[in-house]
């Protein structure tokens, strides 16, 4: 799986030409979760026998960044298709390649070297640039936890001898916070409490994959709990959930085109806020028969949406709204309340010729009015996603750049459209 610097700067300048004005309809499959598998595989890394996790995104790029990371690190990953078998190995060894800064998930990795009292230096993490991301309540709760914490210009350093349990208070329900403090907190001593935690479905699964372990984890609304184990035996199979993300991402392809769609073998709980939004503005969804169904044919409605914790809408989500807006009628807002700067990609929105405007944590959509194919750049994961659906209905032909921002997040995008009928190219 090693990747040249040559291939490196190849995926950074993949470009994506896509005409628009096509009608999106047909059944498609669903990758794994990429928010599932991250923090998931840096779990079964607690365990001193092989886990093997099933359903893994495997072709994204943040997933494949993670692997050569572990495995640098010390961890035993193997790969066969699409599972991954992985244990403790001898991680944590030495400092983490500086490709680790590249994702925002790296910071799991010092969970885990404190969770196995090791000492570990991590370049400083990554990700999209959404606005902030502080990292702070991660270095609190393992601080919290008993590790040692030092910041420098080459990274952060943890250390630890071995974890205490402790109440920890987030002043924010962070996700990948609440899941770096389970992983350290797994093999401490004693209990932990997580209270403000976040506890959306892709912690709840890895609550599931650690019980599986030999963990003792307990997540209800808001509150983790952790009972400290001396030693997690791992040796389980589990599959990773299937992308809610993605779900909502090719539904509302399909609805901006007036097209009708199947997601076959998912389900609506996992998204159920974001269905009741969908209905509103007149996307029809339903389940039925282990699948969903969407159809777009209705005149769509102007709409205000808030982003929010589980259950709320994800502000991942926004942007992928904010371009659904682009086929309502009148006026819509979309207020993301968590990350309050995640708004660059509406400057590229503009660039198709709709009219929308961002300030402060709102944007505004007059929708309705016919979009012209553009150049864009993805400038970020969600942003790009976006730009790729502006596209789609856009009169005709549009370029998106920096699409290795987009395949971060979604495996074979370009391939799924065109299997519901987008003509798609990626030279």
């Amino acid at each position: 799986m090693a990747m040249t610097m040559e291939h490196q700067r190849t995926n950074q300048q993949k470009t994506m030409r896509i005409e628009g004005g096509r009608e999106l309809s047909g059944t498609i499959r669903l990758s794994g979760a990429k928010n599932a598998a991250l923090p998931m595989i840096a779990a079964a890394c607690l365990g001193e026998e092989p886990t093997i996790l099933d359903n893994v995104p495997i072709e994204l790029r943040d997933v494949q960044i993670l692997i050569r990371v572990l495995r640098e690190a010390g961890a035993y990953i193997a790969l066969e298709g699409s599972s991954l078998a992985c244990a403790r190995g001898d991680f944590p060894r030495g400092t983490v390649n500086r490709e680790a800064s590249e994702i925002r998930y790296s910071l799991l990795l010092l969970g885990l070297a404190a969770a196995h009292r090791g000492e570990l230096l991590l370049p400083m993490p990554g990700g999209c640039k959404i606005g902030d991301r502080k990292y702070d309540l991660h270095l609190m709760g393992l601080q919290r936890l008993g590790a040692r914490i030092e910041e420098t210009e080459a990274g952060i350093r943890v250390a630890s001898e071995g974890g205490v349990g402790a109440d920890i208070e987030f002043y924010l329900p962070t996700t990948s916070g609440t899941e770096n403090l389970m992983i350290a907190a797994a093999l401490a001593s004693g209990r932990t409490t997580i209270l403000n935690a976040n506890t959306r479905p892709e912690i709840m699964e890895m609550a599931k994959l650690m019980n599986l372990m030999g963990a003792k984890v307990s997540c209800s609304n808001r509150v983790v709990q952790i009972d400290g184990q001396s030693r997690i035996q791992g040796g389980v199979r589990y599959a990773i959930m299937p992308g809610w993300d993605e779900a909502v991402t090719y539904i509302v392809a399909s609805a901006m085109t007036g097209g009708e769609i199947c997601i076959a073998d998912f389900s609506l709980d996992f998204i159920r806020e974001d269905v009741r939004h969908l209905r509103e503005i007149g996307v029809d969804v339903f389940e039925w028969g282990g699948a969903v169904y969407a159809s777009g044919k209705k005149q769509k409605r102007a709409f205000d949406l808030f982003t929010a914790p589980y259950p709320g809408i994800n502000s991942d989500m926004q942007p992928i709204f904010a371009a659904l807006a682009f086929t309502a009628a009148g006026k819509s807002t979309i207020t993301d309340l968590r990350f309050t700067d995640r708004f660059r990609y509406v400057e590229e929105l503009k660039k198709f010729g709709g009219s929308i405007h961002a300030f402060g944590n709102t944007a505004i959509v007059e929708g309705g009015r016919p979009l012209q194919g553009a150049h864009a750049t993805a400038t970020d994961l969600r942003g790009g996603a976006s730009c790729v659906l502006a596209a789609l209905i856009a009169e005709g032909e549009s370029i998106i750049t920096n699409v290795s921002q987009i395949e971060r997040g979604y495996e074979n995008i370009a391939g799924k459209l065109r299997q519901l009928g987008a003509r798609i190219d990626t030279p």
